[in-house]
């Protein structure tokens, strides 16, 4: 429940209140304290994020609506967002703390939005179908590929495909290969590079970010 909740960027507090049950009954249920909830509370559960998102603009359904045809495994999909209007890739990264590896004038497209991938079970799990479908879905939007090694076979894959993601972040590599960088920017897509934190830390701030510009509380 916690993962879904936070997913949707919902505070245990808000969450409470709309199925009018105290704070403390939210926690002892992610916590473990109390049994397994049953299917109503469950039902309840999932119509109160829904409700509540749709009441924001639907910032997370309109994400993940994009990608539920592609079926991309949950061992690939880490986290996805829309921005209730376009950002400029330039702010965009400036926020993550991104370091841009590609001309400055490629940064200043805009960005409906974001999609994290893990970049091993990318190449694992997802067919090559897989892979048409999910950059169709990242046109016009970052693609962040976690826990890149070199990123040369993921990138090999983006210039062979028709559809390409606005913006490519990789994060878990420091300085990706010449050739990489001369790849990308043959295709004018930017490219950024994301240095010293963890996976969870950077979808932490891909999350306060989105927060801000669909302005969600914090």
């Amino acid at each position: 429940m916690r993962r879904w909740r936070e997913l949707f960027h919902v505070s245990q507090i808000t969450l409470a209140e709309y199925l009018e049950v105290s704070p403390s009954v939210i926690s002892d249920y992610e916590a473990s304290r109390r049994k397994s909830p049953g299917t109503k509370t469950i039902k309840r559960f999932v119509e109160a994020l829904l409700d509540i998102d749709g009441r924001r603009g639907e910032p997370v359904i309109s994400a993940f609506g994009r990608l539920m045809d592609i079926e991309i495994p949950s061992s690939v999909l880490l986290d996805a967002r829309e921005f209730v209007s376009p950002v400029s890739a330039e702010s965009f990264c400036s926020a993550i703390e991104a370091e841009p590896l590609v001309p400055s004038d490629l940064l200043e497209k805009e960005l409906l939005g974001y999609v994290v991938v893990e970049s091993r079970a990318m190449l694992k799990d997802l067919s090559s179908e897989g892979f048409s479908k999910l950059y169709k879905a990242t046109v016009g939007r970052s693609l962040v590929l976690a826990n890149v090694t070199t990123g040369r076979s993921l990138t090999v894959t983006i210039k062979e495909n028709e559809y390409k993601p606005g913006l490519l972040m990789l994060h878990g590599v420091s300085k990706p290969d010449p050739s990489i960088i001369s790849l990308i920017e043959g295709e004018g897509l930017p490219l950024v590079v994301v240095k010293g934190m963890s996976t969870e830390e950077l979808i932490k701030l891909l999350r306060q970010f989105s927060q801000q510009i669909n302005h969600l509380p914090l």
